[in-house]
């Protein structure tokens, strides 16, 4: 298990997610916090030990931070050798005491750090600062964090994995078919790594590989595993990238089986929307055909309706607003979502439709208002 322990040292941790984080690592992965990220954002980042803590009655306390290294400097931040952080922090081994690497805003802003990771090995803080160096150039930033996936440093490997993950879907796609599959197709077939990890290996791989490579895939989307049901996103959308036509039917074909499981069917979607942000041009006549299938599905419409309209896409808007009246699509967060849409879509149809709303239901169709002002 990997050694790293994340704090919050001041008040509103710093939050993480980015909007434009890449679709086939999964939400969770854009949340999670990544030293990478906070190199970019952090106006000072020191490296040291903790040391002296101290509870008090109240249950807080402090600890002492010895700073051994200035990773990233600001002219303006103090030159001591001893901060006190206002958190108490816990040492099990007074002869062994944690590193951290502590990240602070700038030194107009505050003094305390807003956040801090326990790392064993600095070297880790070394491949940070060489991306660091590519802020300007986020291509050549993706392709050497590429060259670190399977790096023997957990750490690192997964610092490389997180700059994809926070990256847009277009820039994802962009660099793809310059990685190198024989790293991937040995990533996808290891069986520990975990699945957020394989949906993207498994997309690049697709980007960059070989019709052995998309045999690979075929396989495993064919005898999904339980595994595979959370990388499948990934999975299907690096099929798609080898073989376009077999790729795209799959797709349509999992989302009109309504006995196919919500996971797959959720997936299937994730690849529709990673496809369209990447590859819009390319892929939008199979991603409509796509959503038109999705709204047949109750659990899976009101996704369905919210990406059209974060989309502005309004070539289904009879099929949307006709689910109003299916008893299937009676739940609260469907009935939502239309509404929503409705209030986005510029189609006169869409002002008769809320014409009529406003009369079967006036609690959703004021909430929905009062949301959009």
């Amino acid at each position: 298990m990997r050694k790293i322990i994340a704090i919050a040292l001041a008040a509103g941790m710093i939050a993480t997610a980015t909007a434009s984080a890449c679709e086939l690592c999964g939400p969770a992965a854009a949340r999670r916090g990544s030293l990478a990220f906070e190199f970019d954002q952090a106006g000072v980042i020191l490296y040291g030990k903790l040391a002296n803590p101290k509870l008090n009655a109240k249950g807080a306390g402090t600890t002492e931070f010895h700073v051994d290294a200035v990773i990233k400097d600001d002219p303006a931040f103090p030159r001591q050798k001893v901060l006190m952080l206002p958190r108490y922090l816990p040492i099990l081994d007074d002869k062994n005491p944690p590193k951290y690497v502590m990240f602070f805003r700038s030194a107009k802003e505050s003094r305390e750090p807003y956040w801090g990771k326990e790392i064993a090995n600095p070297k880790v803080l070394e491949f940070v600062a060489e991306l660091y160096r590519y802020r300007d150039n986020p291509a050549q930033r993706l392709l050497k964090a590429a060259e670190r996936f399977a790096d023997a440093d957990p750490v690192i490997a997964d610092e490389a994995f997180m700059v994809f993950a926070k990256a847009t879907d277009k820039l994802v796609a962009e660099v793809a078919p310059k990685l190198d599959p024989a790293m991937l197709r040995a990533l996808v077939k290891n069986p520990d790594l975990e699945p957020e990890r394989v949906s993207l290996f498994a997309y690049l791989l697709g980007a960059c590989g070989n019709e052995r490579d998309a045999d690979l895939l075929a396989a495993i989307l064919k005898n999904a595993a339980s595994r595979d049901f959370k990388a499948f996103e990934g999975i299907l959308a690096g099929y798609i990238s080898l073989r376009p036509k077999e790729g795209w039917t799959f797709t349509l074909d999992t989302l009109a089986n309504p006995k196919q499981s919500f996971l797959l069917r959720y997936a299937s979607m994730r690849t529709m929307r990673f496809y369209y942000n990447a590859r819009p041009a390319e892929s939008e006549s199979h991603v409509m055909r796509g959503m038109s299938l999705a709204l047949n599905h109750v659990d899976i419409a009101d996704i369905a309706i919210e990406d059209l309209r974060k989309w502005k896409r309004w070539d289904h808007t009879k099929l949307i607003l006709g689910c109003w009246d299916k008893a299937s699509h009676q739940s609260e967060i469907t009935r939502q979502s239309i509404v929503r849409y409705a209030f986005a879509c510029p189609l006169p149809d869409a002002k008769t439709f809320l014409d009529r709303a406003r009369k079967q239901a006036p609690e959703i169709v004021s909430d929905i208002e009062a949301e959009s002002k």
